[in-house]
């Protein structure tokens, strides 16, 4: 497990190369640092499934040699066997490595100019398969880390709601608020906007602040009509006393 060893301390080597860092740096490389741990700590025991496999695998090597009972065919056999299950536990410990190494080889990239790294898409696609999971505490750090590199992509507003969406999830509603907010603030006809607008009228309901849910849930109304959140929204209006 030296590989992950190695994957703590490249972020700190990249800084230290790179000479002088500006404060949106260290912020974004404190927030890279969070990124991995967590990462690694999620493949925890997909990596102790590993070790046992390969335990197990060195006990029936030791087994086999030691065994004279077998036939040159059975030997053959069994040694074929174990060689194929070697193969398929490296592989998967291989893709268990994949999108932390990958996402270091981005560090040093230019992220402001050009195409989307694919790193960002990978930390992307992470953080929201924690989302699915109920990973919060991971997929936020995950969406943070996607968006301090790539704010401008065309994904930023999928992330800024998934961000929203693990506050919410915690019953941090804020938090979520704000964020909800600030989806809706970087493109306010967008596809995310109908159900960003349902989900902030929600977090001020739990807030105490009806007002201001009847306020953005009307404005849904008005701006998606035919949406299936104006649904829910004026169902939830008639439950305020509209």
């Amino acid at each position: 497990m030296k590989k992950l060893h190695f994957i703590f301390l490249a972020p700190a080597l990249l800084v230290a190369l790179s000479g002088c860092a500006t404060r949106n740096e260290i912020v974004g490389f404190k927030e890279d640092s969070r990124y991995i741990r967590q990462r690694v700590d999620s493949l925890a025991f997909s990596q102790m499934s590993i070790e046992e496999q390969l335990n197990q695998l060195s006990n029936d090597m030791r087994e086999l040699r030691a065994n004279s009972e077998y036939g040159s065919s059975d030997l053959q056999d069994r040694v074929e066997t174990l060689a194929s299950r070697l193969d398929e536990i490296l592989v998967r410990l291989d893709r268990s490595l994949a999108p932390l190494e990958e996402f270091l080889r981005g560090q040093g990239g230019n992220t402001t100019t050009g195409p989307e790294p694919a790193m960002g898409v990978d930390v992307y696609d992470a953080a929201m398969q924690d989302l699915s999971l109920g990973n919060y505490d991971l997929a936020e750090v995950g969406f943070l880390s996607f968006l301090s590199k790539n704010p401008r992509s065309e994904l930023a507003d999928d992330a800024r709601y998934g961000l929203a969406e693990t506050f919410y999830a915690r019953k941090l509603f804020e938090e979520a608020a704000a964020e909800y907010s600030r989806v809706l603030d970087m493109d306010p006809m967008g596809w995310k906007a109908p159900a960003a607008m349902l989900k902030l009228g929600l977090c001020y309901r739990q807030l105490a602040r009806p007002q201001d849910a009847r306020t953005v849930w009307n404005q849904l109304l008005r701006d998606f009509p035919n949406s299936d959140e104006a649904k829910v929204a004026q169902q939830r209006l008639n439950e305020l006393g509209r």
